[in-house]
């Protein structure tokens, strides 16, 4: 069976009843956090949202109290999908996996504290409950019954201080300037080296572009057509492009390398599901400029000090821009009455009805002024 899919429909018919219920379980007395040293951190899905998470974590382990001895230790409860992020940073002492039901039946209030970075699901807030003694999450929706301090989401600010601000009961810290950098290997590089050389872009001035998104909200993704006209423009000023993403991202790419002028195909590179998560974090410090809809690689582009250009409509870029003074977020959809049609605190997915009219309206020009200001003159990367 399939645990994911079995959760979420678990939460969607069941949870409020077992919030509820729970409810009456709950300790009256006035919460407080006399201990701080085995903390559990809840973030179960996305990618994006779990490289946003990692300020709040860094800043969790580090901080530093006087009185205290002991040594903060770090677990990730996350699924299998996003595990790989949690894996490849230094300040996480233990991660275990959803999928692994039993297991986490076997510890009953391990955790002095639970902070769920969950904006909406019910049963984080459900897992939260049965394996802290203290537990912190968003306020908001029915779940918010469960956690003992309730931490207002704030959706006029960045993803990345509304999670820092969930350590704000017990630890006061200085909110971040840039995300953290995934971890590679040496061997992560020259396998990445090797493959530059391969198709001799080892020493070209590179753009990445991410043209596909997760299957949550695909009316994110901008149109095929705009891509395929960037990447000629692009061509045109002395860039080679590379595609990203996974093998399920394959597909997009190859629509839009069948609507990219014949002439330019020799400067245009696929490298859907050539390298993993590791690779991909350095493959993406080789880049110029990365550019991308709304999605995880985004974020991680962001995260590894590429500049990033991303682009929104059906969401808005106060809450989820590449974080990062030298990211630009592009969105024209102020005057558009239905963006944004996603809300992720509120669980708000509304399927687009007009098309992705949001997104249609950045331009090609919005794009390519946004790259850099002299396109006759591309920097080269250092050897």
């Amino acid at each position: 069976m399939n645990l994911i899919p079995f959760m979420r429909n678990i939460d969607k018919y069941f949870g409020n009843v077992i919030i509820y219920s729970l409810c009456l379980l709950k300790s009256k007395k006035q919460p407080h956090i006399s201990k701080k040293h085995n903390i559990l951190i809840i973030r179960l899905w996305t990618l994006g949202e779990s490289i946003l998470t990692l300020p709040l974590i860094n800043a969790v382990k580090y901080s530093k109290n006087p009185c205290e001895k002991e040594i903060t230790k770090i677990t990730i409860l996350t699924t299998k999908r996003s595990k790989s992020v949690f894996e490849n940073v230094d300040f996480i002492d233990e991660i275990f996996e959803l999928e692994n039901f039993w297991e986490i039946l076997k510890k009953f209030k391990e955790y002095d504290v639970v902070i769920d970075t969950e904006p909406y699901f019910n049963i984080s807030a459900i897992l939260g409950w049965f394996l802290g003694k203290n537990t912190i999450g968003f306020k908001g929706l029915g779940r918010d019954k469960l956690y003992d301090f309730k931490i207002k989401y704030d959706d006029k600010i960045h993803a990345v201080y509304n999670f820092c601000n969930l350590s704000g009961p017990f630890i006061d810290s200085d909110l971040p300037k840039k995300l953290i950098p995934l971890n590679y290997t040496i061997q992560d590089q020259k396998k990445v080296n090797i493959l530059l050389k391969e198709y001799s872009l080892h020493d070209k001035p590179l753009i990445g572009i991410h043209c596909g998104t997760a299957e949550t909200a695909p009316w994110r993704t901008w149109k095929k057509e705009n891509f395929a006209k960037l990447i000629e423009n692009l061509i045109e000023k002395g860039y080679y492009v590379v595609l990203t993403g996974s093998g399920s991202d394959n597909i997009i790419n190859k629509e839009v390398l069948k609507l990219v002028n014949k002439k330019f195909k020799n400067k245009i590179y696929n490298f859907a599901s050539k390298t993993n998560l590791r690779e991909f974090s350095y493959l993406l410090t080789k880049f110029n400029v990365f550019i991308s809809n709304d999605t995880g690689p985004m974020h991680l582009a962001a995260a590894m000090g590429t500049k990033t250009v991303g682009l929104f409509g059906p969401n808005l870029p106060e809450r989820f821009a590449p974080f990062g003074k030298q990211n630009i977020a592009l969105y024209n959809a102020e005057n558009l009455k239905c963006s944004p049609c996603i809300n992720v605190h509120e669980g708000k997915f509304e399927k687009c009805k007009l098309d992705g009219k949001c997104m249609d309206l950045i331009e090609v020009n919005d794009v390519l002024n946004s790259v850099t200001g002299d396109f006759n003159d591309p920097k080269l990367p250092e050897c």
